[in-house]
């Protein structure tokens, strides 16, 4: 049978793929993408609008389900019985922690992958991020500042729909939004609170429908985000750029198709991906002028440096030796959780209409000078409580009975907790490799991390915890307890910099365009390329970078540096 040649594989189908995927078929381009489970059906994968009493399993799922899988451990928040976890989830493949890791990797292999079911929290990144090591001293700046990221930030959030406020601060650029949402007793009592000790409380920037947006209805506040949402009332793949880019009659999507490998032509240059059929466990081959990856940021490296070559003995496009280093991630914890006496005892409402993101405490710290603290850059946190879907304060209340049921009552409205937002700074103590000894079932070399909290976030975490006191008296509040511990890298699923960009080949994968330095028709279009974590959340960044970076790749099909098939 005669080969198809495609104008762009695109491998990964998320926030950045399916962007990726909808801007080049727009753009009349042939595309070819893979996705490495099956195609996400809300109808199907979704259980909405019910309690978890009205499950089978209380919304737990079924606890045999991961019986004889390679990754037998359930997804925190994002899986449950909410979304059928094995199927949309990856539990077939396994991977490695080095002496001294724990590193929870958690992966969804249904079509719009984990964008079906993140926090939707969308700030913009300011030079304060992009120019961090110039104002501290630490690491390297971004190739790229605000001003020339702007444009995107705009277009990504108008195509999006982000809610939010204009809010003035100078770590926090502002948007444009649609109508915030609406907060509730305790979100004021919380700002408040916040004022009395420096500490700003503000609506976060999210990604969720206020009103009727790009033709997807406004949400209707069922407060089940992140286990998918079956309206579309949020950003997702699934409802916004697969089937968009399908409506354009330029896409072929393969689903079930792991990607093991990157190949490549006598010049050490992409002619396609050789990826591994998820049923039979044959091993195909497709090809196209252009290859973009965005399998999400660690898997995109995984799938590199297993692309070896005569050419590329370490991994393709790996002549800085940069792919698969410098690590970073997300520390979350709970540094202060408790409740507020003047609410206790109100009646339950539904509150808890957007899950997670109403509001936040966006980076106060370091404004003024890079190093007013003890540690450089800055954290945010998320704090919320109110009435969720199920009373998670049993825990800290003592009793059996009839009374312990009305305590459980009383405190519902009143109860409050937080997540801290730090990030790590790029050490070289953090990357992933290939284990040289494991292969997970579909013959694949399984991929390895090497990871540890540093002395910086830790000292973030400390801090916030010293704020959350600070926080409760202000605001009249006693506090339960605290997270004795961080929780474990990997938890926020905002891992970057394995593929970073820069402005020196030595140093850097990518050049500020997610293209390659060393395969000019190689491109990457998730967070792997950011070179720094911030105090923000990737995915709305991400999608303008990924707009960005196929305006590049466009014009380069227009000026003849790519061929057209």
């Amino acid at each position: 049978m005669p080969i198809r040649l495609f104008d762009a594989i695109v491998v990964g189908t998320g926030a950045g793929g399916g962007m990726a995927m909808k801007l080049l078929c727009e753009a009349g381009l042939s595309v070819l993408a893979l996705n490495s489970g099956p195609r996400t059906d809300p109808a199907k994968h979704y259980r909405m609008h019910r309690q978890p009493y009205d499950l089978k399993y209380r919304g737990q799922g079924n606890p045999l389900s991961l019986a004889g899988r390679a990754h037998q451990e359930h997804y925190s928040v994002e899986e449950g019985e909410y979304t059928e976890g094995p199927e949309l989830f990856e539990h077939d493949i396994a991977y490695s922690n080095a002496p001294g890791t724990d590193w929870y990797w958690k992966r969804c292999k249904g079509t719009g992958g984990k964008a079906n079911f993140w926090g939707r929290s969308s700030a913009r990144y300011g030079d304060i991020d992009f120019k961090a090591a110039s104002l501290d001293g630490f690491g390297e700046d971004w190739p790229v500042d605000y001003a020339e990221i702007a444009p995107w930030f705009s277009k990504a959030e108008r195509y999006m729909g982000v809610a939010s406020t204009v809010q003035n601060r100078p770590s926090n650029p502002d948007g444009e939004y649609l109508p915030q949402i609406p907060w509730r007793c305790l979100d004021y009592i919380i700002q408040e609170a916040g004022k009395k000790i420096g500490v700003p409380y503000l609506p976060d920037r999210c990604a969720q429908l206020t009103v009727a947006h790009n033709g997807h209805p406004a949400c209707h506040y069922c407060g089940n985000c992140t286990r998918g949402c079956d309206a579309g009332s949020f950003f997702s793949p699934t409802w916004f750029t697969i089937p968009e880019a399908e409506h354009t009659g330029n896409l072929t999507l393969l689903t079930d198709a792991l990607v093991r490998a990157i190949l490549v032509d006598e010049r050490g240059q992409a002619t396609g991906v050789a990826y591994v059929d998820r049923h039979n466990k044959s091993e195909v081959e497709v090809f196209a002028k252009v290859v973009v990856l965005a399998a999400s940021c660690v898997e995109t490296a995984h799938i590199m440096l297993n692309s070896t070559s005569r050419h590329w003995p370490t991994g393709i496009a790996n002549s800085s030796g940069m792919l698969g280093k410098n690590l970073c991630d997300h520390l979350y914890g709970n540094p202060g959780y408790g409740f507020l006496p003047r609410l206790v005892g109100q009646p339950p409402t539904p509150d808890n209409i957007a899950d997670s993101t109403i509001g936040w405490m966006p980076r106060w710290q370091n404004l003024k000078n890079p190093r007013e603290e003890k540690f450089i850059r800055g954290y945010s946190v998320y704090v919320g409580g109110g009435c969720g879907e199920f009373p998670g304060h049993y825990a800290q209340l003592e009793g059996f009975g009839s009374e312990f049921k009305r305590n459980i009552k009383r405190y519902y409205p009143a109860t409050v907790g937080s997540c801290i937002q730090a990030p790590t700074l790029a050490s070289p103590k953090n990357y992933i490799d290939i284990d040289p000894d494991k292969k997970d079932i579909f013959g694949i070399p399984q991929l390895r991390f090497h990871y540890e909290w540093g002395e910086n976030e830790l000292l973030m975490w400390e801090h916030s915890k010293k704020m959350i006191i600070d926080f409760f008296r202000a605001a009249g509040g006693e506090m339960w307890g605290a997270d004795a511990e961080p929780n474990r890298p990997g938890t926020s699923l905002h891992e970057v910099g394995v593929c970073r960009m820069g402005n020196n080949p030595k140093t850097s994968v990518t050049n500020k365009w997610g293209q390659a330095h060393d395969v000019a028709n190689l491109y990457i279009c998730d967070a792997s390329i950011f070179p720094t974590q911030t105090d923000k959340t990737t995915t709305m960044p991400l999608v303008a970078f990924t707009m960005r970076n196929c305006d590049h790749l466009l014009e380069n099909f227009r000026a003849g540096i790519h061929k057209r098939t």
